[in-house]
Parts: structure tokens; sequence; C-alpha cells
């Protein structure tokens, strides 16, 4: 609705989608880089190139998938030009000494997925922190839908590798 709004020439209703979209624009933008700094740059790249860019929307996807692809492209533009910095999983961790087993969890595991390889850190992201669906992820990630289904379970195969107690380590005493 307030796409063919915007193309009929309200170009008023683009704050509607801006409204609608920001905060899961942002989110994953935050996801796939692990920088509010970064996702905020990418947040408002996104919107610009949408708005510049919605004239020629075919509409073959929803626009949340549409700016999902540019999120995308964006975050793996901003990687690829840091990737002579220190990598996220190589970076010193600074935790607090109040921090307590749930935020070391969440911390090993948000430190799990940024190892995954680019493909299927977005798949996943995708799919578990923003809920999409194996279609729209397909299409968001310019793959089929068979493609976006196993890269999400290779990337889930490689987080229990990762996060598996080590054998022998549960609940056992030493």
């Amino acid at each position: 609705m307030l796409v063919a709004r915007f193309l009929q020439g309200d170009e008023s209703s683009f704050d509607g989608l801006v409204v609608r979209h920001r905060l899961g624009v942002y989110r994953l933008a935050y996801r796939l880089l692990g920088s509010h700094e970064e996702a905020d740059d990418v947040a408002q790249e996104a919107f610009l190139r949408a708005y510049r860019g919605l004239p020629g929307f075919r509409g073959d996807a929803t626009f949340r998938t549409w700016i999902t692809r540019i999120v995308i492209n964006l975050a793996l533009s901003v990687r690829r030009e840091r990737a002579s910095l220190v990598p996220l999983k190589d970076a010193p961790e600074m935790r607090r000494q109040a921090d307590g087993p749930e935020t070391a969890l969440r911390g090993q595991v948000r430190r799990a997925v940024g190892g995954l390889p680019p493909r299927q850190r977005q798949v996943l992201i995708l799919k578990v922190y923003e809920g999409m669906k194996f279609t729209e992820i397909a299409q968001a990630a310019g793959m089929s839908v068979g493609t976006a289904k196993a890269t999400f379970f290779q990337a889930v195969r490689k987080l229990r590798a990762r996060l598996a107690p080590p054998a022998g380590a549960q609940g056992e005493e030493v």
C-alpha cells in the first residue's frame, strides 16, 4: 500500500515505510556487522538507496525482502572494507565482572555466529533473528530455496559443534 502510494507520487508515504521497517533494518545491519555505528550508517544508506531505487521496484518481492537485500549488500561491502582490521572473533573480549552465565552464553553464541562463513551467518540471522521464511531468505540473498535451507542447516550444524560442551564436561567432577 505505501509502496503503491509512493509510486503514484506521494513521496510522504516513504516516511511510513521508514517507520515500519527502520528497527528491522537496523537490527539486521547490527547482527551482520556487530557495530552500532556501522549499523546506523548501513541503515541510513539502505533507506537512501531504497528511496532512489523505489521507482524501479518491480514488486517481485515484498518491500521487506527488497530492503533486506540492500542491507545485506551494504553489510558485505562494509565487511570487505574493514577486512584488514582485527576480525570480530579475534578482538579482545571486554566483560564486566558482574556478568552472569546467561551473558557469557550470549557472548559465546554471538562469537560462534560471528565465526560462521558470511553466507551461512546471513541465512542464519535472517531465519532465526528476523523470522523470515526460506522463500523470503532465498529472494533476499539471491539463492534458491533449497540452497537457503541447506545453508541454514550447515550453519546450525557448525554452531552445534562449536557450542557443544567438551566430551566428559557435563556434570562430571574432577
